[in-house]
């Protein structure tokens, strides 16, 4: 399991809800900071989601079309 030590570097979004957003390839887990809110970890996601979510125009709501309720969260 990863620790916040050793969790991949966060990419900046343009987005209202998503701060930012990173992924670990060895892992498939997503992590997702929010707004005034802590980090998340998706787990079991696939790499092309992570790159839809990167070049989506909004990416909000890419997040929950795609993302939001689909995977297993936990705080990371």
């Amino acid at each position: 399991m990863q620790t916040q030590a050793n969790m991949p570097k966060l990419v900046a979004l343009d987005a209202d809800l998503l701060e930012s957003v990173g992924y670990d390839d060895s892992t498939r887990c997503l992590y997702v900071k929010f707004r005034n809110a802590p980090t998340i970890r998706l787990g079991d996601v696939p790499r092309f989601r992570y790159q839809g979510l990167l070049a989506a125009p909004r990416k909000d709501a890419y997040y929950k079309s795609f993302i939001q309720d689909k995977f297993l969260a936990r705080p990371s």
